[in-house]
This record gives structure tokens, sequence and C-alpha cells, in this order.
């Protein structure tokens, strides 16, 4: 009569595990699904769009020929918020400015004698001062006490112009592109990236035909993007951009290395 018993316990006993089984699978496939929804709003793929929009405005309006406070005030018109100066020369200005979760940096060159403006550029902005970051981040109040230009610089901004740092980027993107050919799987895409000295902070996606990676290496980052053959499993396409909207592992990455690199100075 024991028997039947222990059977009956035993076949408790493997529902309750199968059960069990089945909720730390459904837990890990939920905590999966949330990290790759949360990985996708990071995507620089996602935001291009509104990004070349907002840059195609600011280049439109930010004409050339006028004085310095032309600018500020065609800007705060815009309903861009300057959050950083960069340069403050009698030549060169450089502003960081924020609208919604977009960011851009101005370049304006300045006659020496004249004081108009030479040349305006609109680009990227993926060395974030420390007031555009926290603005971006929801801190409206961070930059909008420092309605001067004195408010808004200090000598030390200037480690944060993408245009100094450009030349850098540019050789590593190169790099990137020349090692990360087509026609390979997954896997060797994630081995080329460490052998290179690339550490993969975010996977903003990953699916059997689209996977796409922030990485960094020092102080600067990418996003490698890579389409892959639904039947080879193969990659067709693989792009090296900009990652201007930074997951928190490649904000904590960069963070540290920039510590390690002022420690040793």
């Amino acid at each position: 009569m024991k028997i039947p018993s222990i059977r009956i316990a035993l076949a408790v006993g493997m529902v309750s595990l199968m059960g069990l089984a089945a909720n730390v699978n459904g837990a890990d496939q939920v905590k999966k699904d949330k990290d790759d929804a949360d990985g996708s709003r990071y995507s620089d793929k996602s935001h291009r769009s509104d990004w070349e929009k907002g840059k195609e405005e600011l280049a439109r309006n930010l004409k050339i020929g006028e004085d310095r406070d032309f600018y500020r005030k065609e800007l705060e018109k815009m309903g861009y918020q300057i959050t950083s100066i960069n340069y403050d020369k009698p030549e060169y200005v450089e502003y960081e400015v924020v609208k919604g979760d977009n960011t851009w940096e101005i370049g304006v060159d300045l006659d020496k004698n004249s004081h108009k403006a030479g040349k305006v550029d609109v680009s990227t902005n993926m060395w974030k001062a420390d007031t555009t970051d926290q603005v971006l981040k929801g801190n409206k109040k961070v930059a909008a006490k420092d309605k001067d230009d004195k408010g808004l610089f200090n000598v030390r901004n200037a480690r944060f112009s993408d245009r100094d740092h450009k030349s850098a980027w540019e050789k590593g993107k190169e790099e990137l592109t020349r090692n990360m050919k087509i026609g390979e799987d997954k896997n060797f895409y994630r081995r080329e990236l460490q052998k290179l000295g690339y550490r993969i902070t975010s996977t903003n996606a990953d699916k059997p035909d689209y996977a796409e990676y922030e990485v960094v290496k020092g102080d600067r980052t990418y996003e490698a993007a890579i389409d892959f053959d639904k039947n080879s499993h193969r990659a067709s396409k693989v792009d090296v951009g900009t990652n201007m909207w930074h997951a928190k592992g490649t904000e904590e990455a960069l963070k540290r290395n920039q510590d390690k690199s002022q420690a040793k100075r």
C-alpha cells in the first residue's frame, strides 16, 4: 500500500519541478524580451530619421553671414536648448544643443574682421558635456539657469568637441569596416570585435536576420549593425556607424575608460 503513495508523491514532485522549470524558462524569456525591447530604444537606426530632420532644420535656419548673437537667438526661437559652449573664441564658437531626446553640435566659423559667420556646421554630438547629458536625462533646470555664454562655457568643455575627436573616430570606423567583412556567421563578429580590442557593451537587437551591437574602445563608441541571410545565416551587410544614444552599459564603460585615462595623467 505504501508503493502507490510513493509513486503519487514522485509524480507530484515531477509535476512541481516541471512547473518550476516552466516558470523559470518563462521568466527568462520575459527578461530577454524586455532586454530586447529596452535595447532597441538606444538604436541610432531607430532615431536617425528624427535626428536628420532636426539637422536639416538647423542647417536651413542657421544661415551664414550673421553675427554671433543671431545664432543664439535663432536656436532659442526654434526651441533648441543650448546646453554647453565647447569653444568660445573670436573666430570660432561651438554649441551643444538639445531638443527632445536629440542633440547636435554646431560649429560657427567667424570672420576676424567682420565678425560674421563664414561657415556653419551642424553635426553629431557623441561626446556630450555633463550638462547636455543631464538635460537629455530630464534635468531641464541644469542649463536653464545659464542664460549667457559665460555661464555655459568652460575651457575644459573643449574635450567634448566632436570636431576634435573626429579623426581618431574615423580611423576606428575604417578599421572596423575593414575587418567586419560580410559572409560570416554571427559568432565571427563577436570574436572579431573582441580581437580588435572592442568591448560589446549592449546588444540592441539579436534576431536570426539582424544583430546590432554597441561597442566601446577607449573614449570611442560605435554601433555595428549586421544583416543576416535567413537561409545561410551569413552576413549580407555590415554597417558601422555612430552611437549617439548610449545604453547604460556603454555609458558605464566610457566613464570607466575616462577615469582610467585621467588617473594616468
